[in-house]
């Protein structure tokens, strides 16, 4: 499962007494699981078939069940009136599609048997389960993960320290507050995964898929990012100190109170992004891409910018700018709160 999203809605029809139903919806598209969009426009265009729908039903309540690979499952429960509204509109040919996705199946079920069901999924002999269930009850220090499938787990201040998570799929995992110091998730697709205060001090992230992920507060100090994909990533408060990020994605990223004090950024791409209150004193930003970039209240003290491309980069309140730099900078099409404010008026 990539990622859940809840939908509720009070009953207000006659029939919302009786006991609620159960419906299974499934939506054939596969643009849904697909790596290259972006992960924030997936929740987007989930939110929005779920507007539909609830607009297409009153008294609804919806759970994004299961993601695969063509297909989407969303749980419908709500009073049998409403339910039996959306069947009656599928096999009539009106429900087709919602918000552009096809409309594979709509089934009502028992609830009964769709509790059971539940259950029967949950196999003990499945092998992620089995690895799920040791990772949280005897921990994963040092362990041979590599090309282990735990995406969707929730593995919560799991203990991973020196763990080898190369090519894992950890797509949208709960890590939060894990210890993962000195591990290895070389090339490994952490899609929309949950990070936050999680601990990968010296880890090594090298092309590593993070876009989306959520790193808020996480410690990444002298970890080996480089040539990762840190776009649209929430890196709030996030210790990056001595952490080489070379030729690493971060665009549209957001680094608000982030330190990343004599970091590799040489060759970063970090175009569209948010550095507000960060500090990056003595960081290498040679080759780095900072245009578009919004720079405000950041510690740029003898930090190194050579051939860097600041163009419509913005930079206001900063330290370690002197005039001389300022002018180079001006010259290469970066913007001071000056000529912000003069282009507002």
């Amino acid at each position: 499962m990539i990622f859940q999203v809840n939908n509720n809605s009070e009953y207000t029809d006659d029939s919302t007494y009786l006991e609620p139903s159960i419906a299974e919806l499934i939506l054939k598209d596969s643009v849904l699981i697909d790596e290259v969009m972006q992960f924030e426009n997936k929740k987007r265009k989930v939110q929005q078939i779920l507007k539909q729908l609830q607009q297409l039903a009153q008294s609804i309540e919806l759970t994004i069940e299961n993601v695969e690979a063509d297909q989407l499952t969303i749980k419908v429960e709500g009073s049998p009136v409403s339910l039996q509204q959306l069947q009656q509109l599928f096999q009539s040919g009106e429900f087709t599609d919602v918000s552009g996705v096809t409309v594979k199946q709509f089934s009502l079920v028992n609830q009964h048997s769709y509790q059971n069901e539940e259950i029967a999924q949950i196999d003990e002999n499945d092998p992620q389960f089995r690895l799920i269930d040791k990772i949280m009850s005897q921990g994963g220090n040092d362990e041979d993960l590599r090309e282990a499938n735990l995406s969707g787990a929730i593995l919560s201040h799991a203990n991973l320290i020196l763990a080898d998570l190369r090519e894992a799929n950890l797509m949208g995992i709960d890590l939060s507050g894990a210890n993962l110091m000195g591990a290895d998730l070389s090339g490994a697709d952490l899609l929309g995964a949950n990070l936050t205060g999680a601990n990968l001090t010296g880890a090594k992230l090298t092309e590593a898929n993070l876009k989306g992920a959520d790193l808020g507060d996480a410690m990444l100090q002298e970890a080996d990012l480089s040539w990762a994909d840190l776009s649209e990533v929430n890196l709030i408060g996030a210790n990056l100190s001595q952490a080489n990020l070379k030729g690493a994605i971060l665009s549209n990223s957001l680094l608000s109170h982030t330190n990343l004090s004599q970091a590799n950024l040489s060759d970063a791409n970090l175009n569209h992004s948010i550095i507000s209150k960060t500090n990056l004193s003595g960081s290498v930003l040679s080759q780095t891409d900072l245009s578009d970039a919004y720079i405000s209240d950041a510690n740029l003290n003898q930090a190194s910018v050579d051939n860097i491309n600041v163009i419509h980069a913005q930079f206001v309140n900063n330290q370690g700018i002197d005039e001389w730099l300022q002018e180079d900078l001006m010259k290469h099409e970066a913007l001071f709160n000056h000529q912000v404010t003069e282009s507002t008026d």
